[in-house]
């Protein structure tokens, strides 16, 4: 019997791509959109009843105010969005001569002492993220669960742990940061033990038909 030659080739399949970018110069702009937050949440009385109630120690216009889009103070958040979605399409090859990627909710959540997030993903949608407007590194971070549930039976044991072997990747919270992602992949926010608030803004993309 003839020894096999060494495995040569170690081929990537089914990757999860998380993109990541800061905004540039963003001290600049973070007071306006602190104070744009504000505006929204001293308007959206009904809000502030829902998020008493399902959201505790904590803030979050999704379910009444998801189109902060629209919104004045939130231009060029929402511009340097989109064009890190349409970057974030063309570099897995999606087809953006044909779909664009086109934004259809953002929401803010102000994470109070105690304040957290479950475990979810965004159905419906295609890309899905969160941008840090206000936080420390210590408010919390965010955990996200390998996708393929498959893995869970018998995890093999590892020599370093690094995100393309491990079942759950963590990530500290940061001004000015941007996270992107599949709106598939399931993550939560950790509890926030500080007393400063924690304060960002969530988005979802579908890729939509180009007009032609």
């Amino acid at each position: 019997m003839s020894q096999s030659s060494d495995l040569t080739t170690l081929s990537m399949m089914f990757p999860t791509f998380l993109g990541e970018a800061r905004f540039p110069d963003y001290v600049a702009i973070k007071n306006k959109l602190l104070a744009s937050i504000d505006r929204v949440r001293r308007e959206d009385t009904e809000g502030v009843v829902i998020s008493k109630q399902y959201y505790a120690h904590g803030y979050t216009s999704f379910f009444t105010y998801n189109t902060l889009f629209n919104e004045p103070g939130f231009e060029q958040l929402t511009a340097f969005i989109c064009q890190q979605a349409t970057y974030y399409s063309a570099k897995q090859l999606w087809d953006i001569q044909r779909f664009e990627p086109s934004m259809t909710a953002m929401w803010c959540n102000v994470n109070g002492k105690h304040s957290y997030h479950a475990e979810h993903l965004h159905p419906f949608s295609h890309i899905s993220g969160v941008f840090y407007i206000s936080c420390s590194s210590d408010s919390g971070d965010i955990a996200f669960k390998d996708p393929r549930p498959g893995r869970m039976m018998v995890p093999p044991p590892v020599a370093q742990s690094v995100p393309e072997n491990s079942m759950v990747v963590k990530i500290m919270p940061e001004d000015g940061k941007l996270l992107m992602f599949p709106s598939f992949l399931e993550h939560s926010v950790a509890q926030n033990p500080t007393d400063t608030e924690r304060v960002s803004v969530s988005f979802n993309f579908e890729m939509r038909q180009r007009n032609t």
